[in-house]
């Protein structure tokens, strides 16, 4: 037989190994064929796909970049190469290799769509949105590209073509997970409020599978902003928790032994946020408190290092041992973790953005607690603890999460105080403040504008005819998005007023003087604007409920001994705001009280925050020695949770 009829034979028998699945076989053959064709571009592009089905993607890339460079009219190999890239979380060079291919097929339809979610993942929305328009009008009922194509209209700040798209696609799409994660974002940040209970109804119904996890972790973070009961909570968290367990099967983290030789206890710290932020200001305050003759605190960075900062720098400077592992898969990230051998992880992030649950799936430290986060839990198993205080949570919170609820002395928010910029007398007259008018604070983002929260806000506007409601958000699209839901809300343009924030910590905490109350949102209450407020003697109005994120207003006032403005009822929240406003007296003697609280209590101060928690985490260590059974949330009804000892 010749070469040219050995070459036909061994590609005729690979091509027939590959249709077949047998994907060894077929690899085995064209590797004999390559050795008579070396050069042949189809050859090499035949391998690639071969062995990236076989899970050789390095090698893959190489016969795919090989096709490429052989063959430089066609776009196949290109192709080939972008989807390659795309799949493996590489979008710079996903969408690099979907331009080559556009190059050498300027009609390609495939090279132009991909290249648009490939740069709209980037973050490059400007140039993504017309080629993802263009693909949207070929296939409208296309997902991947309606999302991408959506959320660059949002990052552009184009807020009401992004309704409007949004309409028109969820009035024929199919109930998903991401229809759910997407439509209870959308409808709280839109003026379609009452499009909400559609998708918490579609949130609460859905049978989610494994390749829904990523939606079902953005909806358990977002819903903690909407109206819903722990029980609904409890069974997100059961379904999410099950879902992940069979993504482990037996995939653990082999922990070393404690490293550890100076008798100190290891406790490691995983994070999105060591950086310029409310939680990277909060940890290098925590660090630099941290017991070091007791304590070796380890850092473990999900931020990529492009994002790091001066203040990572400082974070670093403060703990025993930074490492990033943000670019390590999950297993190898736990893997990481597991050498250092901690005797307990600290889990910082929960659901949040870039948050990676699936690195503690694996379990890479014996105990692991969830800390600030948010101020709902993570629901998985391999979490131990979830850190609250006597007043965040109700005393039976056990039977509505996985994570068993660990107590700490005092408030489980840290009070961090900053000292505002110099006091400026003439900044109420340059916004515009009527002197005789009553300022109402309702400083936050646009997922905490509740329909209830805004009902409530626009009957105090109404009963108060001197009062105004002052926003201050951070970007342009906050802004549009928190003023038309004011609007939308019967609350007349002409009594909002904008105060703009800065950079500057300073300048932001001085924002507060133009503030006279702070209305707390609900039912997820504030966190570091209402440390903020208080910081600054404003009274701040909240609505206990009953999940924690319904109670840290609660928790924050109760320490500083000023309860008179916590409402246990809509009606009441109303009654004391209006009081606030009308009873200059009592509001300036709060705000003395407020004031005199933070110095009395010491919450302020991070040492001893930092005292009671490291005593909560020997805690942990302690009940988890001694192998105390742990439950589950239960249903509503089941039978009392255990007597446990959580501190107080």
């Amino acid at each position: 037989m010749n070469d040219s009829h050995e070459l036909d034979a061994l590609l005729t028998r690979a091509a027939a190994a590959a249709a077949a699945g047998r994907i060894d076989e077929a690899v085995e053959g064209y590797q004999r064929a390559l050795v008579l064709a070396p050069a042949n571009a189809r050859l090499h592009h035949n391998i690639g796909v071969a062995l990236s089905r076989r899970g050789d993607l390095a090698g893959a890339e190489s016969h795919l970049l090989e096709a490429e460079r052989l063959d430089p009219t066609s776009p196949v190999s290109s192709l080939a190469v972008g989807h390659l890239c795309f799949n493996a979380g590489r979008m710079g060079d996903a969408a690099r290799a979907f331009e080559r291919a556009l190059r050498r097929a300027p009609d390609s339809f495939e090279a132009s769509c991909n290249l648009g979610l490939s740069l709209q993942a980037l973050g490059e929305s400007a140039r993504a949105l017309p080629m993802l328009a263009h693909a949207r009008e070929r296939l409208p009922s296309a997902e991947v590209l309606f999302r991408a194509h959506f959320e660059a209209l949002q990052a552009l700040g184009r807020i009401e073509e992004a309704d409007q798209a949004f309409l028109a696609f969820e009035a024929a799409a199919a109930p998903s997970a991401w229809l759910a994660a997407t439509g209870l974002f959308w409808a709280r940040t839109s003026v379609h409020a009452e499009l909400e209970a559609k998708y918490l109804a579609m949130a609460a119904s859905l049978e989610y599978a494994l390749p829904d996890l990523r939606w079902l972790s953005k909806i358990m973070q977002s819903i903690q902003y909407f109206d819903v009961t722990r029980e609904q909570m409890a069974r997100l968290y059961r379904r999410y928790d099950a879902l992940m367990q069979q993504l482990a099967g037996s995939a653990v983290a082999t922990r070393e032994a404690s490293a550890g030789h100076d008798g100190r206890l290891r406790v490691g710290y995983l994070s999105n946020d060591f950086r310029r932020h409310v939680m990277g200001e909060l940890i290098l305050r925590l660090f630099s408190s941290h017991d070091r003759g007791r304590f070796e605190i380890f850092a473990y960075s999900l931020l990529p290092e492009a994002a790091e900062d001066a203040l990572t720098a400082r974070i670093r400077s403060c703990c025993d041992c930074y490492i990033n592992i943000a670019a390590l898969s999950d297993s190898a990230a736990a893997e990481r973790i597991a050498r250092d051998g901690l005797d307990l992880l600290v889990d910082l992030a929960s659901h949040t953005p870039q948050a990676r649950p699936g690195i503690l799936l694996r379990k890479p430290a014996a105990v692991i607690v969830a800390h600030l986060g948010d101020h709902g839990s993570i629901g998985l198993r391999q979490v131990d603890f979830k850190v609250t205080d006597a007043l965040a949570d109700l005393p039976d919170a056990d039977r509505y999460q996985i994570e068993m609820p660990l107590a700490m002395q005092g408030c489980v928010m840290p009070f961090r105080r900053v000292t505002p910029a110099p006091a400026d007398p003439g900044g109420r007259a340059r916004l515009q403040i009527p002197a005789d008018a009553v300022v109402f604070g309702v400083f936050a983002a646009a997922i905490k504008l509740s329909t209830r929260g805004l009902g409530l806000w626009r009957r105090i506007i109404e009963s108060v005819p001197h009062a105004y409601l002052a926003l201050s958000p951070f970007t342009k699209a906050e802004l549009v998005r928190c003023s038309r839901r004011l609007r939308a809300a019967g609350v007349p343009a002409d009594r909002i007023i904008v105060i703009q924030p800065s950079a500057d910590d300073a300048v932001n905490r001085a924002r507060y003087r133009y503030v006279d109350i702070l209305l707390d949102t609900l039912p997820y209450t504030g966190g570091d604007s209402t440390v903020a407020a208080l910081d600054m003697g404003v009274p701040v109005v909240t609505r206990a409920g009953e999940r924690q994120a319904e109670r840290i207003g609660l928790s924050l006032l109760s320490q500083l001994g000023v309860t008179d403005t916590v409402a246990s009822s809509d009606d009441e929240y109303v009654a004391i705001a209006c009081r606030l406003a009308t009873d200059v007296a009592w509001r300036c003697s709060l705000s003395a009280r407020i004031v005199e609280g933070i110095t009395a209590s010491g919450i302020a101060d991070f040492e001893r925050y930092t005292r009671r928690l490291e005593d909560a985490f020997e805690r942990a260590l302690a009940l988890k020695h001694s192998d105390r059974p742990r439950r589950g949330p239960q249903a509503a009804g089941g039978p009392p949770a255990a007597s446990r000892q959580n501190g107080s």
